[in-house]
Formats: C-alpha cells, structure tokens, sequence
C-alpha cells in the first residue's frame, strides 16, 4: 500500500505519496484498527501544512486534540473582574510590562526612526500570496515561517479562475500557471442520494434515490503546492521581500504610538514592523488567545486518502459534496450525516490523458457540534474505509 495522507478538520487531509488500495498478503493484526494497520504500514512521518498527518502518532495527536475540545466547557472570562483565572496566554500583548522587554526596548530605540519593515507576515504556506502581492505594491515586508517554506506534495485543487486572479494581481504569470498545474479534468459532481446508483436522472420524487448535477470549471485543476510555493517564493525574493524560514514566533507587542514588534527568540534580534499579519492557520496561538474560554458552535470533520487503485475509466471528474447514504445513527454519538469530496489525480496534463489514472484523493466529513458525546476520529476514519466501497464501485476491500 502506498498512501498520500490522512484528514481530520482539525488536521486536514495531506501528502506524501498515494497508497494502492489492494490487499497483499501479508498477515493481518486484527488486534489493531483498519487505521492503525494501514497508518502504520504506509507512513513514518508527519506531512505538513495545513495541520496535516500522515502518521498514526500525528493521527493520535489529533485525537487527543479533538477529546480536550469535546470535553472542554466554554466559559466567560473578563480581564477586569477579579478572579482565579489567570487568563490566555498572552501571545500578543499591548502592556508595556508584560510581553518581551527586547521586543520593548527595540521599539523604544526606533522611535521617530522606520521600523525594519512595513508588514510582517507570520505563516508563509499562505501567506506567501499576500507577502509578494504587498511587495508588488512597493511594501517592504517579510514573512516568518517556523519550519521551511515550501509546499506539500499532494495536489491542492482550485479554479482556473482563481488562478487567474493571482496572475491579475502579478503573483504568479500565465507560464507559471502552465508549469503549476498537473491536473485538469471537465469539473465536478454533486449528489445528495440515499443509495449509491450512478448516474441518476431527475429527482427524489422521480426516483426515490435523490439528485445529482455537474458544475463545469470548478475545482477541477490540480495544482502542486510544492511548486506554486516555490515560484511564489522567488518572485517575492526578488522583489526585494525578506523570507525567514526556520524561525518560531514567540510571541507579539503592540505599542499604538511605536508599533509591532515579533519576539523571535532571546538569541534572536526581535523584528519590527507597522502592521502584522496572522497567517498561521487553525493552530495559530493568537487566534488561542482570541478564542480564549470559547467553544465552537460546530465543527467539520474531515478524514480521507490518496490512493492508486481506483478504475481508471470512471476516474475522469471529482466530487464537491456528494452524499449516498441516509443519516447513520451512531446510537449515544449522535446521528451524523457523511459527504464525500474526491478529485482525480495526475489526468489531462502533461501528456496524462484522461482515462490513464487510477489515483485518487477522497475525503469524508461530517458536521457536527463538540459536544463530549460525539464520535472519536478513529471511528470515522472506521466508517471511511467501510462506506469507501460503496461509494467508489471499484474498490472491494481496502
């Protein structure tokens, strides 16, 4: 088996390299999970971007994440009531005496002088985009990445028409575009079914199964992120942009009158800058600190594959929200509705005729609140490889 990735929403679905969806012969430990078994066997590394894994020790992380939410009591928190409660942890603070006395100090020094730069950005997988459209614009800005800039290997699929709005905005050119996309198929499909029958004509109370429509050009461009971040990279470079990579954010002071300033470390000169940009996804500490004593009102849990296997004859368009099941009653785990997205791979491009594909990313996901009583992931990612079949014909037994 040869797998690309693995989702939760709050770890979304990532690469590596796809996974073949036919049993070998090698023998089964059915003391583990279908997931463990297949985590374990296929991946020994954590993907990145985007919060995702790959891993089954990055799967039990997420895990461990989504019970301390579901158990987790939403409360108020006032910081001019006195109380126990310390409060957040004070990752971006405008108090003089609290946050990094370098941070402090430098402002200070720089008052009535410019700031090392106009906009710092914290986060580069996206926020690369915006750092060379500011450039462009004649900003002087940098970008602080923890870990390296650069993108993930599985497919990020997307319109043309986004795409074209970067080229208008001179992040990416048309030969950029050219080299980027790896994919390209007629579009998508949605299906809102109680059964799986495909095709279907007409509607539910023609058929008693449901509907189903085609949606032209929409996602349905497979672009690689490696590249794409790459090209974006060095175009913002030679802009004049600043990239520091390999550089964990510790925290940010706001002064209104001197401006921002980002503690990078006590061994690390602090950055300064007048505006800040939070670039760093759902695990960003200062959306934490946002969302301190809060409880989401619901949640979009997402899990999936890339895998080799598939029919390539029927691998030739992807699913936006596709659904072929009723409502599974999963008894005191609440009721829950599942829908499949998928999206061919490596078809239409590059001398890749449709029709000559067998690989695939499907994803699951559900919606639903936090309450403590919902499902664990692993049960979904369960129910992923059970329903997997029957939504996609070609698969018997992954």
């Amino acid at each position: 088996m040869r797998f690309c990735s693995f989702a939760l929403i709050l770890s979304l679905m990532e690469g590596v390299s796809p996974f073949s969806l036919k049993m070998s012969s090698t023998i089964v430990d059915t003391k583990k999970s279908i997931t463990q078994r297949i985590m374990e066997r296929t991946s020994d590394k954590q993907s990145g971007g985007a919060g995702g894994t790959s891993s089954y020790e990055g799967f039990l992380k997420a895990e461990g994440n989504w019970n301390r939410l579901k158990q987790s009591k939403p409360f108020k928190y006032d910081p001019k009531v006195l109380s126990n409660d310390e409060g957040p942890p004070q990752f971006v603070t405008d108090d003089g005496a609290t946050g990094s006395p370098q941070c402090w100090e430098k402002l200070r020094a720089q008052e009535g002088k410019e700031l090392d730069y106009e906009v710092a950005i914290c986060g580069g997988t996206l926020g690369i985009f915006f750092a060379t459209a500011l450039a462009l614009k004649g900003h002087k800005v940098v970008v602080v990445e923890a870990g390296n800039l650069q993108g993930r290997e599985q497919e990020w699929n997307i319109s043309l028409d986004e795409m074209e709005e970067l080229k208008r905005l001179e992040v990416i050119t048309q030969e950029d575009i050219d080299a980027v996309i790896t994919t390209e198929f007629p579009g998508c499909r949605s299906g809102f079914k109680n059964k799986e029958v495909t095709p279907l004509s007409g509607g539910y109370f023609d058929n008693d199964i449901g509907y189903e429509t085609e949606t032209p050009d929409v996602l349905n461009l497979g672009v690689s992120p490696a590249l794409l971040i790459e090209k974006v990279k060095n175009r913002f470079i030679s802009l004049g942009g600043s990239v520091r990579e390999q550089t964990r954010l510790k925290g940010v002071v706001v002064s209104e009158a001197l401006g921002s300033a980002l503690d990078l470390g006590e061994d690390i000169e602090p950055v300064t800058a007048s505006l800040v940009l939070d670039c760093m996804g759902n695990a960003s500490p200062i959306s934490r600190q946002q969302r301190y004593g809060k409880k989401p009102d619901g949640v979009c849990a997402v899990v999936g594959s890339c895998a080799s296997g598939y029919d390539p004859a029927t691998n030739l368009i992807g699913d936006i929200i596709y659904t072929n099941t009723e409502i599974q009653d999963k008894g005191e785990n609440g009721k829950l509705q599942y829908f499949w997205e998928a999206f061919p791979v490596k078809i239409g491009r590059n001398g890749n005729e449709p029709g000559s594909s067998n690989t695939k990313t499907t994803y699951m996901f559900t919606y639903m609140d936090a309450d403590e009583r919902r499902p664990s992931l692993e049960m979904l990612m369960e129910d992923y490889w059970k329903i997997l079949p029957e939504y996609q014909p070609s698969i018997s037994d992954p």
